[in-house]
């Protein structure tokens, strides 16, 4: 038998949790579910932001976050004022996740701070920051990896796959997600 599978089954998945840590999310779950995602999507907002900050998120004024989106780890989250997380987004915050002021992240966009070693069978959990700076757009269904820092003003293209750092003041789009050109910036039309 391949050695290396013969020490896979002597393995044991690792679990890198405390039970205070399991208790304080499962705490979390309880409340998203019954406090958080039944409100509705147009009202509310404050209360949203009054809940992840009690679960120890850094929230900022004026934040719009649905009432779909999951975040995984409040005590994660660091957001800046006036940023927005549409419907379905998932915030997979096993490592911090801060995003800047006047962001908006768009439907169902996964920002990932979160992975397993793939050297040992075992996965260990790793985790890593995301950083999205301030005036930054990530479009619908986007996958932000873990270790990325998205630079102020980018717009990163719906269903883009952002797997290392974004240049700012650019439009960057694709799988994997590159700079395609730089974004220009006009006055309203009034």
């Amino acid at each position: 038998m391949n050695e290396a599978v013969s020490d896979f089954r002597s393995l044991r998945y690792r679990n890198d949790f405390t039970t205070a840590a399991k208790l304080r999310r499962f705490a979390w779950e309880v409340v998203w579910l019954l406090a958080f995602r039944p409100t509705p999507r147009w009202a509310l907002h404050g209360w949203r932001r009054q809940l992840l900050r009690w679960f120890g998120a850094e929230v900022g004024t004026g934040c719009r976050i649905a009432p779909s989106c999951r975040v995984w780890a409040p005590w994660n989250l660091v957001m800046g004022e006036f940023s927005a997380l549409g419907d379905g987004v998932d915030c997979y915050s096993m490592g911090r996740i801060t995003i800047g002021s006047k962001v908006a992240v768009s439907q169902r966009s996964f920002l990932c701070a979160g992975s397993h070693d793939i050297r040992s069978l075992s996965r260990p959990l790793t985790t890593h920051p995301i950083v999205i700076q301030d005036h930054v757009w990530i479009a619908a269904e986007s996958f932000v990896h873990p270790n990325v820092v998205i630079r102020e003003g980018a717009v990163i293209g719906a269903r883009s796959v952002v797997l290392k750092d974004m240049p700012a003041w650019s439009i960057c789009a694709g799988n994997p997600c590159r700079r395609i050109k730089a974004r220009d910036l006009r006055e309203p039309h009034v």
